[in-house]
């Protein structure tokens, strides 16, 4: 494999990786505004059989309302289908540059650079987690990973875990702030 067209299979392994991450972010994204919206939903229907108590509880809630609000437009306009989308169609064509510098055999390889950089300026770039991700998980499923030009390091690799595990910890939290606040409210009445 060529300099070349190693960078491609690399840039586009991380493409997708991103995609991935921005499409995972729209999934917990809904999910938690749903989440949030249905608690205060039911939590207003529950406060009309059972009033509350003081005015900075019905304060607190109209203020989570209305954060429920913003939130739902600033992740809106985060757009991270639209983003994600655009990513996905990055890395097809990259495929196919990947494929023509890997048959042409250093032919044109000017102008194949140059429908490269064209492609990786119509979408954002990836992040360098993305890439690091990337190495990491071809380098976990690759059966002789001799044949891969990159290979991870054991800091590679903490960082894939440590990120999954802060992901996963930030969802939980998020999606227990409800029960949170509603237990110090509470607490207080």
């Amino acid at each position: 494999m060529s300099d070349f067209s190693d960078k491609v299979w690399w840039t586009r392994k991380s493409k997708i990786k991103a995609e991935r991450r921005l499409l995972n972010l729209d999934t917990y994204s809904q999910i938690l505004l749903l989440w949030h919206s249905v608690f205060l939903v039911f939590y207003s229907i529950y406060t009309l059989v059972n009033p509350v108590k003081s005015s900075a509880e019905s304060a607190i809630m109209v203020a989570l309302s209305v954060s429920i609000l913003i939130l739902t437009l600033f992740i809106n306009n985060m757009n991270y289908k639209g983003r994600a989308m655009l990513l996905k169609q990055s890395y097809e064509q990259l495929s196919l540059i990947y494929t023509k510098a890997i048959s042409s055999h250093g032919h044109d390889l000017a102008q194949l650079d140059k429908d490269y950089q064209s492609i990786l300026a119509a979408s954002e770039n990836h992040l360098e987690l993305d890439f690091i991700k990337a190495v990491v998980d071809e380098n976990n499923n690759s059966t002789d990973d001799s044949k891969l030009s990159k290979h991870p390091t054991c800091i590679h690799k903490l960082l894939v875990v440590f990120y999954a595990v802060r992901n996963f910890i930030y969802f939980v939290f998020i999606f227990c702030v409800p029960f949170l606040i509603l237990y110090f409210l509470r607490m207080d009445a």
